[in-house]
């Protein structure tokens, strides 16, 4: 298994004034778009933890969009219905309309709950791994245009107590959030249609706040790569590139679907992330509106396998995270996916377990427990979950979800803690088909 990468935090004087300032002045924690990041305050060490615990007064948030799935549309007409043509470089099958896959830009919500005086302990005093004091705020990189304002909005994460920050850097749809130089990415029009930082300006200015660095990729889930290269897609059974009802998907069976995303991994670690979290790395879960159609040579695992072992090479020093739902952890692995977590996890430093509350639902089955209403009791419902990952051997990381409830998110937060939890995740709903 890869060693989890330390990463030592080079905060200048400068910032440590900022975040003396910001946990003094700051009316709101860091806003991004639709969301807002959760304010930590640090006091008495959780039992079984050395993670500082978080107090109800602490977590200003702004409503999150109300809709919880990913599957946001983004062509009101995803199935092809002409046959693919077998010449890859045949034009008719790009869609050079960038408009359908821009984003529904939505308003921030105003919040004026006050910033507490005590961030807690300076999180550059220790080093961060990705299972080891992480604690990862979230940042959508649409909000931030410019350096000042991300290395602003870093800033404040910190001062709040953040050790970590994850941004999405490719969308389920395939577009970016960042200015790419990829030959391919470029082609396809996956680049913002809006300025954007570069990746290496985007790491620099989250570096400098003294945090660790998380780039989230959507690997296989991909609209606008296959929409540009008919040769990366996934077919389905009768002849057509495969579509989930929202959006196309590579092919993880194909070469030149791959080599793009490795393509993009590789300039995210030359831009200096500290962490690459995957996800959408294997084959659809369900069918969709047809079904796909797979490699009768290569098993669908070995096909996942493989691509993620290509990933774990091209990485090396830079940390592998891999996310799964809770479910595929517990029952270990799916085989509709091609995922065995056993397999895979020899590959990753961690795994992100997802358990926001948005993607469980009421009647809930996992580790033989029924989760019969999931807001009914938010602390129930994580430790329920949580308890039935205890089963498993992975390097567990929870992805926890931030609800706009402060008492909510704390008691989320709580629950990770009380159970040993050296690491979380927070996120809040975002539509991450779009691009704002």
């Amino acid at each position: 298994m890869r060693r989890p990468i330390k990463y030592k935090t080079k905060r200048a004087a400068r910032n440590r004034l900022i975040a003396v300032v910001a946990a003094s002045v700051l009316g709101v924690g860091v806003i991004g778009g639709a969301m807002a990041a959760a304010l930590l305050t640090t006091g008495e060490d959780a039992p079984g933890t050395g993670v500082p615990t978080q107090t109800e007064s602490s977590f200003p948030f702004t409503d999150t969009d109300t809709d919880p799935t990913d599957t946001d549309p983004i062509d009101p007409d995803p199935i092809d219905t002409d046959p693919i043509d077998t010449d890859p470089i045949d034009t008719d099958s790009i869609d050079t309309d960038p408009v359908d896959t821009e984003p529904v830009d939505t308003e921030p919500t105003d919040t004026d709950t006050t910033v507490s005086d005590d961030p807690g302990t300076d999180p550059g005093s220790g080093s961060v791994s990705s299972t080891e004091n992480y604690r990862g705020g979230y940042l959508d990189l649409s909000d931030y245009p410019t350096v000042s304002a991300l290395r602003d909005a870093a800033d404040a994460l910190y001062a709040q107590g953040y050790t970590a920050v994850m941004v999405e850097m490719k969308y389920d749809n395939g577009k970016l959030a960042y200015r790419s130089s990829v030959e391919e990415a470029k082609t396809y029009g996956a680049n913002p249609t809006i300025a954007a930082l570069t990746a290496e300006e985007i790491v620099d200015a989250l570096h400098e706040a003294g945090l660790y660095v998380t780039a989230r990729v959507c690997a296989l889930r991909d609209d606008i790569a296959v929409k540009g290269n008919t040769a990366a897609a996934l077919m389905n059974v009768a002849g057509f590139r495969y579509s989930d009802g929202a959006s196309r998907w590579i092919s993880v069976y194909s070469e030149d679907g791959t080599d793009y995303i490795l393509a993009l991994l590789s300039e995210l670690q030359r831009a200096g992330v500290d962490e690459i979290m995957l996800r959408h790395y294997a084959l659809p879960a369900d069918a969709g509106t047809t079904a796909p159609k797979y490699d009768t040579n290569v098993s669908k695992t070995a096909a996942v396998e493989s691509f993620i072992s290509r990933v774990d090479a091209l990485l090396s020093d830079t940390a592998l995270n891999l996310e799964m739902d809770a479910v595929t952890i517990v029952e270990g692995g799916n085989s509709t996916q091609g995922i065995r977590c056993e397999a895979l996890s020899a590959y990753a430093a961690s795994v992100t377990a997802d358990i926001t509350l948005s993607n469980l639902y009421d009647g809930m089955v996992i580790g033989g427990k029924t989760i019969a209403d999931v807001d009914a009791d938010v602390a129930q419902t994580v430790k329920t979950v949580m308890l039935a990952l205890e089963t498993s051997a992975l390097n567990i990381r929870p992805l926890l979800e931030l609800t706009g409830d402060s008492a909510k998110d704390a008691a989320q937060i709580a629950v990770a803690q009380s159970m040993g939890c050296g690491a979380y995740q927070m996120i809040a709903r975002v539509l991450s088909m779009n691009e704002k």
